[in-house]
This record gives structure tokens, C-alpha cells and sequence, in this order.
């Protein structure tokens, strides 16, 4: 890690010959090399500079990867001076050697092919999953929808009393009494007055009663 990320600072008014060695493999006729090149070191420079200029100006053949330029993506990794580095955050010594990855097919020069590589990566499953993925989506809609209503209104949403609720799957859910009259309480706005007797007996066969308070109003929505 030093050897990548400090470099050894020369002298301003010195300068040295550098020697960059880049192993070379030609597809067309199968065969390796290895090419130097010869540089005036008079600054410290990343080894992807080196390989930059030797494309540009001396053999526009050479073929490398390189994307970032920030040691992020990975894409100019290869063995330099024996190490697997990133090109673009190793700093090249006065004899550099730059050879493709090992364990990997070279299709030019520098360039691999990583086909195989992330056909592994995609069979990498993470160490902890979420089994409860489904019931944590759910807690995650209530929770948003409890936040638009205070977003909207100013104020929670009305949360009915502890006795008349229970938990399912979760949320808060209506009990069979409160959702009777609930039910009730809609057919008799709508004025379905067949809909609330039908109600009326299946809360009696249930056992759910009515205050009398309760009963006297339904009695003369009925009758009306």
C-alpha cells in the first residue's frame, strides 16, 4: 500500500531515464514479447501516464483498460512489478515491469477477459438475508401512509382505542365489533336498510349488542 500511494519525490533539477517493460501478446499470431520504452523521469507519474503516453506517442497498438482514473472501477488492473495494482493510483518506480492479470485469458496486451469473473460473482449470494422482506414492505406502507396523513391533515390518523383494535400481520387491524358498526353505520347513510337488518342479524348471531343508546338510533333509521 506505500509502494502505491507515496511516491519517492526527485529531484527538480535532476533528471532520470525511466524504463517502462509492458509484456505484449499479439492474438493474430499467438505470440508474446516483451517491449521497452524509455522515459525522462523528471516527476513522480502514475503508471497508467506512462502507459497513456506510450499509446499516444510512441505505439498507438498497445491496448489496455482504463475507465475512473481514480482507483474506483478497477478497470486498469493488471500485475505491475510482480503486484496486482490499479494503473492509475500506482506510482511507477524507475524500472517499471507491467504484465496483464494473471489467472486470466489475455485477449491483446494488457486487456483480459473477465467473462468468467463475473459469471462467478453473480452465483455470491450476501452473508445475511431478510427473510421478512414481505412483512417489513408492509410496515414500511402503513409508515409511509402515516406520514402523508400527517403531511396532509397536520395530525396522525385517528387510532382507535386499544380494546377495539388488534395486531395482524403487523398492522392495526378493526375487530369484528367495531367493523359491524362501521359496516352498519355506512348502509344506514346509504339508506340500505335491507343491507343493515342483514347486519343487525349477524351481529346478534355473533353476540355483538348494541347500547341502548345505540339501538333507539338504528330503530328510527330503520322506521324512517
Amino acid at each position: 500500500m506505500l509502494r502505491r500511494c507515496i511516491p519517492v519525490m526527485c529531484d527538480a533539477k535532476t533528471t532520470v531515464e525511466g524504463t517502462l517493460q509492458i509484456g505484449r501478446f499479439d492474438p493474430v499470431t499467438n505470440t508474446q514479447r516483451i517491449d521497452s520504452f524509455k522515459y525522462q523521469k523528471s516527476n513522480e507519474y502514475m503508471v497508467l501516464d506512462l502507459l497513456v503516453a506510450v499509446k499516444a506517442h510512441q505505439d498507438p497498438s498497445l491496448a489496455f483498460r482504463a475507465s475512473c482514473c481514480e482507483g474506483v472501477c478497477g478497470s486498469c488492473a493488471m500485475n505491475i512489478n510482480g503486484i496486482n495494482s490499479l494503473a492509475c493510483i500506482t506510482y511507477a518506480p524507475t524500472v517499471t515491469t507491467v504484465m496483464p492479470l494473471p489467472n486470466f485469458p489475455v485477449l491483446k496486451d494488457l486487456v483480459v477477459d473477465i467473462k468468467n469473473y463475473f459469471r462467478q460473482y453473480e452465483f455470491i449470494r450476501p452473508y445475511t438475508r431478510n427473510h421478512n422482506k414481505h412483512r417489513f414492505h408492509i410496515h414500511n406502507i402503513y409508515a409511509n401512509y402515516k406520514s402523508a396523513a400527517v403531511s396532509l391533515y397536520g395530525k396522525k390518523p385517528a387510532a382507535e382505542s386499544e380494546n377495539s383494535t388488534m395486531r395482524w400481520r403487523g398492522m392495526n387491524a378493526p375487530t369484528k365489533q367495531s367493523a359491524y358498526f362501521h359496516l352498519l353505520d355506512r348502509l344506514l347513510e346509504s339508506g340500505d336498510k335491507a343491507g343493515a337488518t342483514k347486519v343487525l342479524k349477524a351481529m346478534k348471531d355473533n353476540g355483538v349488542s348494541l347500547s341502548k343508546a345505540a339501538s333507539d338510533s338504528v330503530v328510527k333509521a330503520l322506521a324512517a
